[in-house]
C-alpha cells in the first residue's frame, strides 16, 4: 500500500512540474506582441532628435548672408550715378551727380563695418553684432531719405550770367534706389537675426 501511495505521489509531481510543448508555444506567441510594443517604445526613445542649433545656425548663415548682400550694395551705389539734371533745351542730361560724392563716400566705412559684423554674427553667434548691422541700417537709411533724396527731387536755374539761364531740374537714378535698397536689407536682417538668435524657453530654464 506504501508503494501505491508513493508512485502516485510522483506522477502526481511529474504531471504539475511538466509543461506540455503546445502550451511553451502558445505562451512564445502571446509574448510576440508585447515584445514588439517594447521594442517600439524603446526605438521611439532612441531615435534621434534634430537639434535646434543646426536649425539656427543655417538661419543665421542666410542672415550673415543678406547683410554681406546689402553692404555691396551700398558699396556699389556710392559709385554710381545719384541723379541726372535736364534741362528744356535738351534731351540728355546736362549733368550727373554721384552718389558718393554728394555725402562724402560715408555709407562706404559702414557698409564695411557690417560686412565685419555679419561675418563676426555668423561665426560667434553674437546677438550685439546684428543688433549693430539694424542700427548701421537705419543710419544709412537715414543719409539716402534726408540727405540724398530732397537733391534727387530739386529744381533751380543753371548757367552763368554769360550765358542764357535755363530751369534744371533733378530725376533720380539707380544710385539712390541701391544705396536705399541696401540700407532696408541691413536693417531687417539684423533685426531678424536679433530675434531669431534670441534663448529659447527651455535655455533658459
Amino acid at each position: 500500500m506504501d508503494d501505491s501511495i508513493t508512485g502516485n505521489l510522483r506522477a502526481w509531481g511529474q504531471a504539475q512540474v511538466s509543461v506540455p510543448p503546445e502550451a511553451n508555444a502558445e505562451y512564445s506567441r502571446g509574448s510576440e506582441p508585447f515584445e514588439r510594443v517594447l521594442v517600439r517604445d524603446e526605438s521611439a526613445h532612441s531615435a534621434p532628435h534634430p537639434e535646434p542649433h543646426e536649425g539656427r545656425s543655417a538661419a543665421t548663415a542666410a542672415v550673415a548672408l543678406a547683410a554681406v548682400l546689402g553692404a555691396l550694395l551700398i558699396i556699389v551705389a556710392q559709385f554710381t550715378a545719384l541723379y541726372h539734371v535736364h534741362v528744356p533745351t535738351s534731351a540728355t542730361p546736362v549733368k550727373s551727380v554721384g552718389t558718393g560724392g554728394n555725402h562724402a563716400w560715408a555709407p562706404i566705412p559702414l557698409a564695411l563695418l557690417a560686412a565685419v559684423l555679419a561675418f563676426a554674427a555668423y561665426r560667434y553667434r553674437n546677438r550685439v553684432a546684428l543688433l549693430a548691422i539694424a542700427l548701421l541700417g537705419v543710419v544709412t537709411l537715414a543719409i539716402a531719405l534726408l540727405g540724398d533724396l530732397p537733391d534727387v527731387h530739386a529744381t533751380g536755374l543753371i548757367g552763368s550770367g554769360a550765358s542764357q539761364y535755363v530751369e534744371g531740374t533733378a530725376s533720380p537714378s539707380a544710385g539712390l534706389y541701391m544705396e536705399t535698397l541696401g540700407a532696408i536689407v541691413l536693417l531687417v536682417s539684423g533685426g531678424v537675426g536679433f530675434l531669431l538668435l534670441a534663448p529659447s524657453r527651455r535655455q533658459s530654464d
